[in-house]
């Protein structure tokens, strides 16, 4: 078969410009390669997802230039990556055809292929059936550029059904009905970084577990302001519990792994009860040991409370849930149609039920004010979040995502023009002076402190686990300390960030006088300097015959 009936194929995730440890395949672009070598269209892949790397040099070392068809996903902190690739391929191979799709890609595609004429085509929404199309049409331009759910640079003559200022921007296409219908996605990527062993920890079960990520349906029939979902459409679906243990079972086989966790990475995995449980139930039936978790809305937690205690019997070990806010002002921003006693009710309801809650939170966005602030941060201790941990959720802050109505918002709001290949750094919006400060002063407690509290976390915590309490002197007194300890660690972000927020509703005279050193809490047993309790924990640890080996996962939840 020649190059024409079978090109040579690449899609590639770039860069987003930062290293991320829980990297993990990209599986939007495997579900379209998977899809394209079932129809006989083989293709390789790339991930460059965390790569800090020059986006020109990584496509030069892995020989992006040697395909006919190269396909980038993209969203808007990789686009600038995306486009310098496109360009040096061009530069190189200048028959190459180069699609861009993804989230970013379908919220500006006629702004994407007026500036960037190193781009071709942009397959909107979908990708998969495009996607087939295209790579079965190169010989044909007629055909390939009439491709449903695609837009082209239109040809100079104008012909063709022109979109406006000489582009072809062709019908949408329907969605895919049946997901059933798509297979695995069963694809390879080349990574520049790899990609480290994915596993869950079951404090019930007390061991380690080989994890897997599947996606069970798409999109999410809700409107959330800030959520790229919305780019994508808003029409939900999903597949039969059967396929998604058939999916559990195929890469067992294929890796000869035996996956014990699922994490759901569904937008909205909790849309019908009912169908969650049919999921959780056929694991179940399965294999008994398989757990799982995935992500929802608070609202749906309490509209199917009844189902939670069976779903939990069946293997369920958290929920990402996506809280936001405790400040009503802001929920009503971010149009979650919520108020904020019934994220209270859904945090106290998880917790009865002894259900785990991993933490979906925006601490500020560009109108906060430090009464949002304020209510955030008594939610977060009212509802047991100060033993939370990562403190990921303190630092958070709304990014605009292109597409998304909270950006037009603030567009307007701010009467500016987001440039469309940009995306505006959440800590640079603030309107307020005094929440600015809030945050600068906050990011760079994270930066000289974060990563030192997390190491003397976990050493200290699997040091506890270590030592054990078994009742005797000085076993006993040195475990009671180092708990103490480890607890006032879990809790030091918080008690600095409301420090911070007591010292900004003053008007910051603490800082003014001695800055960030003057805000920081003293912690453990006796009171000592933060740097103080790290130093003592990690030597603690370290007589207990315990560090830290890289990667290492704690006892206290998540991988």
């Amino acid at each position: 078969m020649d190059t024409l009936t079978r090109p040579a194929i690449a899609f590639v995730n770039p860069s987003v410009g930062f290293s991320d440890r829980r990297k993990s395949k990209p599986i939007g672009l495997a579900y379209i390669m998977a899809y394209l070598e079932k129809a006989g269209f083989p293709s390789s892949g790339f991930d460059f997802g965390d790569s800090e790397d020059d986006a020109v040099e990584l496509a030069a070392l892995y020989g992006l230039d040697r395909f006919d068809v190269v396909g980038f996903s993209v969203y808007n902190e990789s686009f600038r990556a995306a486009v310098a690739m496109a360009e040096w391929i061009r530069s190189r191979r200048p028959q190459c055809l180069i699609v861009l799709g993804g989230p970013h890609a379908t919220a500006v595609h006629e702004h994407i292929l007026r500036r960037h004429p190193c781009v071709d085509v942009v397959v909107r929404r979908e990708g998969e059936e495009a996607m087939l199309e295209l790579v079965s049409c190169l010989h044909d331009r007629a055909k390939l550029t009439a491709i449903r759910g695609t837009t082209w640079r239109a040809p100079s003559s104008g012909s063709g059904s022109d979109g406006g200022g000489g582009l072809l921007v062709n019908e949408d296409r329907d969605f895919v009905p049946d997901l059933d219908q798509i297979p695995f996605p069963d694809a390879e990527f080349v990574s520049h970084s790899g990609y480290p062993d994915l596993t869950y920890y079951d404090e019930v079960q007390g061991r380690l577990k080989a994890a897997l990520t599947i996606c069970s349906s798409r999109s999410c029939p809700y409107d959330c302001s800030f959520c790229g979902v919305l780019t994508i459409g808003r029409k939900y679906r999903s597949r039969e519990a059967e396929r998604v243990v058939a999916e559990l079972l195929h890469f067992r086989e294929r890796h000869g792994v035996d996956y014990e966790h699922v994490y759901f990475s569904d937008a909205n995995f909790f849309v019908s009860p009912t169908r969650a449980l049919e999921v959780a139930e056929a694991l179940y039936e399965a294999d008994p040991q398989v757990t799982f978790s995935f992500g929802t809305r608070v609202n749906q937690i309490l509209k199917a409370a009844d189902v939670l205690p069976r779903l939990k019997e069946r293997g369920l070990r958290f929920i990402e849930l996506g809280i936001e806010s405790a400040s009503e002002p802001v929920l009503e921003r971010l149009a979650k149609h919520v108020k904020p006693e019934v994220n209270v009710a859904a945090v106290r309801l998880l917790k009865r039920l002894g259900i785990e809650i991993s933490l979906d939170f925006i601490m500020l966005d560009p109108a906060t004010t430090l009464a949002d602030i304020r209510a955030n941060m008594e939610f977060l201790r009212e509802t047991g979040f100060y033993d939370y941990v990562p403190h990921d959720h303190l630092y958070s802050a709304l990014v605009l995502y292109e597409g998304t109505p909270i950006r037009d918002f603030y567009a307007r709001r701010f009467g500016v023009v987001f440039d469309p290949d940009e995306l505006p750094s959440p800590f640079t919006l603030f309107e307020r002076p005094e929440v600015q400060r809030f945050s600068d002063t906050l990011r760079a407690f994270r930066k000289q402190w974060q990563d030192r509290i997390d190491g003397a976390l976990a050493q200290g915590e699997l040091a506890l686990a270590s030592i054990g309490d078994d009742g005797l002197s000085p076993g006993r007194a040195t475990h009671a300390r180092l708990q103490l300890d480890v607890v006032s660690l879990r809790h030091a972000p918080n008690l600095l960030t409301e420090r911070l927020l007591a010292d900004a509703e003053a008007g910051f005279p603490l800082l003014d006088a001695g800055g960030l050193e003057a805000l920081l809490p003293r912690l453990g047993h006796d009171r000592v300097p933060l740097h103080d309790l790290i130093e003592r924990t990690g030597a603690v640890a370290r007589e207990a015959g315990f560090a830290r080996a890289p990667g290492a996962v704690g006892p206290h939840g998540r991988d």
